[in-house]
C-alpha cells in the first residue's frame, strides 16, 4: 500500500475520533504489520491534532541533488589527479557530496607505486652473473650458514613526488621508477 493511501486512512480514523493506538490496530488488521508502524501513526495523529491536515510530505530544506554523474566522471577522467576540494568548488557542492558520488561511480583515490629504479640491460646481466656465481659457490663451498643477518633495515624513502589518481576500484595504480634512486 502506498504511504499516501495510508495517510488518508489515518486521517479518516482521526476524523472518526479514534485514538492513535486504535487507528494503528485497525490499519494493520487490514493490511498487515508491514503497512505501518505505531510511531508513524502517532506522528500523523499529532500533526492532525495541531490542525495540520496536509497529507503530502513537507520539504525538509534539503538541497536538490545537483551533481551530474556524467560531468563528474568527465572531470575526473580529464584530470585524474584532481582533488575532492577542487571538484567540490568546480561543481559548487559540498566535499561530502562529491565523495559520495565518486563512490557511486566506483572511483577511488590510489597512489602511484614507485619501484626502486628501472634496470637497464647491462645492470640486469650483472645481477644475473653475481647471483649465479653465488649459487655455484654455495654448492661448492657452503658459506651462507656463516652469514649473520638482522631483521632491521633502514631506508630513506621520499614520497613527496608521488601523485594520487582517481581510478576504478579494480584498476591497478601505475608504476613509476623512483627518480631519486641510482
Amino acid at each position: 500500500m502506498v504511504s499516501q493511501e495510508i495517510r488518508i486512512c489515518l486521517f479518516y480514523e482521526f476524523k472518526l475520533g479514534h485514538i492513535a493506538a486504535e487507528a494503528h490496530r485497525n490499519i494493520i488488521s487490514v493490511w498487515g504489520e508491514e503497512a505501518l508502524c505505531e510511531r508513524t501513526t502517532n506522528y500523523w495523529f499529532s500533526k492532525f491534532s495541531s490542525g495540520n491536515f496536509e497529507l503530502e510530505n513537507q520539504d525538509r530544506g534539503r538541497p536538490p541533488n545537483l551533481v551530474d554523474h556524467v560531468q563528474l566522471k568527465e572531470l575526473v577522467e580529464n584530470d585524474p589527479t584532481i582533488t575532492v576540494r577542487e571538484l567540490a568548488s568546480e561543481l559548487d557542492v559540498s566535499i561530502a557530496t562529491v565523495s559520495r558520488h565518486l563512490a557511486q561511480l566506483g572511483k577511488v583515490k590510489k597512489l602511484d607505486k614507485w619501484v626502486p629504479h628501472e634496470l637497464n640491460e647491462k645492470q640486469m646481466n650483472k645481477r644475473y652473473q653475481v647471483c649465479s656465481s653465488l649459487l655455484i659457490r654455495q654448492s661448492n663451498e657452503p658459506f651462507m650458514d656463516r652469514l649473520i643477518t638482522c631483521d632491521e633495515k633502514w631506508l630513506l624513502y621520499d614520497n613527496r613526488k608521488r601523485s594520487a589518481r582517481w581510478l576504478d576500484v579494480d584498476e591497478a595504480p601505475s608504476i613509476h621508477p623512483n627518480p631519486n634512486s641510482i
